[in-house]
């Protein structure tokens, strides 16, 4: 009888575990690579031609107002604490780079936003010329997308991304929330 007892108890754990993989599964990060491309007037010869540095955020639903209302001239000045005590990865485009790279989604960084519980993914560029500060995505240096796997069917392709004097933009959409 004790035997019995074990084993459903060993069962029940095992269904409860496969369970949860597979929600982790499917509420994922993204589980794609992301290109970064510079627009025309920021490259010459598909080469970057200034320094422009590319910060990706992981933030979840607690901290999401700050990054959003957060001042992107304040965020790129020097010693801003909010950029300093950032999780995130940094992209550097610099002069005679390529002005096309790539974050991989092997990243270990992918796996400290999904134990944070990070949702959206910020991109966050310190572009030449644009000092306005906006709430947002209508600060052309802040472009927020979501971070679960669902909204970004086809992980066989990148994610492209353009980085333009005016701004950031994602030329893949997401899907719309189901």
């Amino acid at each position: 009888m004790a035997n019995i007892l074990r084993n459903r108890f060993a069962a029940g754990v095992m269904m409860m575990l496969m369970l949860l993989g597979l929600t982790a599964c499917s509420s994922g990060p993204i589980d794609r690579n992301t290109q970064f491309t510079l627009g025309k007037s920021l490259q010459v010869n598909n080469q970057s031609t200034s320094t422009i540095a590319v910060d990706l955020v992981g933030v979840n639903a607690t901290d999401y107002k700050r990054w959003y209302n957060y001042s992107m001239t304040q965020y790129f000045s020097a010693g801003d604490l909010m950029r300093s005590g950032a999780t995130k990865a940094t992209i550097n485009f610099t002069p005679g780079s390529s002005a096309t790279l790539v974050f991989s989604r092997h990243n270990p960084i992918w796996k400290q936003w999904k134990k944070d519980g990070d949702t959206y993914l910020f991109v966050l560029a310190q572009l030449p010329g644009i000092r306005q500060d906006m709430p947002g995505p209508e600060d052309p240096r802040r472009l927020i997308l979501p971070l679960k796997k669902s909204r970004w069917p086809g992980s066989a392709n990148p994610i492209k991304i353009l980085i333009k004097n005016s701004g950031v933009v994602c030329e893949t959409p997401p899907k719309s929330k189901s």
